[in-house]
């Protein structure tokens, strides 16, 4: 094997003009007619105008049922915990005066909810 060769890289680095770029190392891109460049990293496209439509109405319907449907799922919970018997209740750690303040708790860690919405 050959020693590197210093002295050409030199010459063939001053024949591009003396310039270290992406055109320079890997040719120039190839641009479609009718096509935009896509990155070549893999960057996602552009939402569309209607995808940024959807997402707002979906946002503002949380805004708006979120909180509603929040307070229909601590109401289930505090309904379906308020049938078991104190024995049943006893085996997962509660007591009758706590069913209401689980319900708020287990709301809050599945949907990030807090206790402003109420029974």
């Amino acid at each position: 094997m050959g020693e590197p060769n210093v002295l050409n890289d030199q010459i063939e680095f001053q024949e591009l003009g003396g310039e270290m770029n992406n055109s320079n190392l890997f040719g120039s891109p190839m641009i479609l007619p009718g096509v935009r460049p896509a990155s070549p990293f893999g960057a996602a496209p552009r939402p569309s105008l209607r995808a940024k439509l959807v997402r707002s109405i979906n946002e503002i319907m949380e805004q708006f049922f979120g909180p509603l449907m929040s307070r229909a799922r601590v109401r289930r919970t505090v309904f379906e915990l308020s049938q078991l018997d104190d024995h049943m209740l006893r085996d997962l750690g509660l007591n009758r005066g706590s069913i209401i303040s689980t319900a708020h708790e287990v709301e809050e860690r599945l949907h990030g909810r807090g206790r402003d919405y109420g029974v």
